[in-house]
């Protein structure tokens, strides 16, 4: 028997529930939560816009249709190695993403900072 989740089941519960319940401080919880998955998607749609080629278009694709930070998560080493290393603009996309990285899993930050250094 397959177990199902929320995201099997369509428009369980609408979104627009979420924002409606529970008490302020939990719903302060989510927005601070939904706003830092905004910004980790933003700093990874820059960074794959300045990757070419069908890596580049793949890595948009896939960051796009991205609706989980884990999903993010799991295309940082190869989109930060995708990223042409002669360039200050990458480096600041690179930057971003690991600053981004950052705010959504804290306990990631020594691991982020050997990802920097190209450890």
């Amino acid at each position: 028997m397959q177990e199902l989740t929320l995201r099997d089941i369509p428009h369980f519960p609408p979104p627009w529930a979420y924002a409606c319940v529970g008490r302020p401080d939990e719903r302060r919880g989510r927005i601070a939560v939904r706003k830092a998955f905004v910004e980790l998607k933003l700093a990874f749609t820059r960074a794959a816009a300045e990757v070419s080629g069908e890596i580049g278009q793949s890595l948009q694709r896939i960051v796009r249709h991205a609706s989980e930070p884990i999903e993010l998560w799991l295309i940082r080493s190869t989109l930060l190695a995708a990223l042409p290393l002669d360039s200050e603009r990458a480096n600041d996309h690179r930057l971003a993403v690991l600053d981004a990285l950052q705010q959504v899993y804290p306990e990631s930050e020594q691991a982020g900072q050997r990802m920097a250094r190209g450890r």
